[in-house]
């Protein structure tokens, strides 16, 4: 990168100085004397980060002030780069007013009557940081759960059904079948919650497929009982395949499961409002899948996606959950209301339809 030459023209000056004082992020004018970083001038923001005034800090290396312990030869390496007129950028550890905070630091060196000189620019991330912290402690808490779940638990199962399966006698048979169900329910549970430990993280490759394609492949992995499925449009949604997939099978368990007889289930493009920045043929950027079912009851509708919510006997109340999961993995936003066929309709908006 090129190193700028400034001029002094009082307009210029006038302008710059204004947005010097302006920024949000924390800037210091330096000018490298012997490799140092000698502070010239601060920013109102500088003062409020670090909490160093101008006339406490003016004249001195920059280096003394917010250069933690340990940080000597990178903040060393960073000054040299400056002194040969290089842009500097990277992520740095600095002391300020409050303590240690992580900053993204940009240098940016510039020469004036001979003399090096460098703006010193720190955007705070340490937020950030920790957010990035405490998904990744989060996500490796889901991954040991997952461990869990499948060798502490699954494994005992397939013990106990091998043993069970000695004990089958005729006089046996009812309890045996109990004992049976049991295990068929922990094993569904089981896998529901691992599901759900995996769909939480986002979604990473999409592709645009046919919603007709991604429907069936849905209904394909669901006991139908009789029931109907309709795709009333057709359009491509861009989306990860695998994971819809177990979001649609769950939408449609939810229909036939919790409904006595059978069920039609149709989905299509759903109307959004359009706003300033659509055009008219950008209106549709939701979809919805219905049923004509008995529906979910408006009282009911806001926990509905909540763990362990169900109202029926045989559920794990996980599928709605991995639903919102999916969802939200592929950024999209839920919602339960009624249908037009008096059953439970879910739309589902800020999805991507070419």
């Amino acid at each position: 990168m090129s190193t700028p030459k400034f001029t002094d023209e009082p307009r210029q000056e006038g302008r710059f100085r204004h947005l010097f004082n302006s920024i949000q992020d924390a800037v210091v004018e330096l000018e490298i004397i012997d490799g140092e970083p000698i502070v010239r001038s601060v920013n109102p923001a500088f003062e409020d980060v670090f909490g160093y005034a101008p006339a406490d800090i003016r004249g001195e290396s920059l280096n003394e002030f917010i250069v933690p312990d340990g940080y000597e030869d990178e903040a060393a390496d960073l000054d040299s780069r400056t002194s040969d007129g290089k842009y500097n950028d990277a992520v740095l550890t600095r002391a300020t007013a409050d303590g240690e905070r992580e900053f993204l630091y940009r240098g940016v060196p510039y020469e004036q009557g001979g003399s090096r000189y460098a703006f010193a620019i720190y955007s705070d991330i340490t937020d950030q940081k920790q957010r990035e912290a405490e998904l990744e402690r989060k996500n490796q808490q889901l991954d040991e759960f997952a461990s869990i779940l499948t060798h502490d638990l699954r494994n005992p199962i397939n013990i106990a059904e091998g043993y069970l399966d000695q004990l089958k006698e005729p006089e046996n048979e009812e309890c045996i079948e109990l004992i049976e169900q049991a295990h068929d329910r922990m094993k569904e549970i089981i896998d529901d919650t691992l599901t759900l430990t995996k769909e939480a993280q986002a979604v990473e490759e999409v592709e645009a497929i046919s919603i007709t394609k991604l429907a069936e492949s849905g209904w394909e992995l669901v006991e139908t009982n009789d029931s109907e499925l309709q795709v009333v449009d057709e359009f491509d949604l861009v989306c990860d395949s695998d994971r819809f997939a177990r979001l649609v099978e769950n939408v449609f368990r939810n229909a036939i499961d919790h409904n006595d007889g059978a069920v039609t289930v149709r989905v299509g493009l759903h109307e959004t409002m359009a706003t300033a920045t659509q055009t008219s043929g950008d209106q549709r950027t939701a979809f919805y899948i219905e049923d004509d079912g008995r529906g979910i009851p408006e009282s009911q509708r806001g926990q509905v996606f909540e763990l362990g919510e169900t109202t029926s006997r045989e559920g794990t109340g996980l599928g709605l959950p991995i639903v919102q999961r999916i969802a939200d993995a592929h950024g999209w936003d839920v919602q339960v209301v009624d249908s037009t066929q008096d059953g439970a309709k879910f739309i589902f908006t800020d999805v991507e339809i070419q």
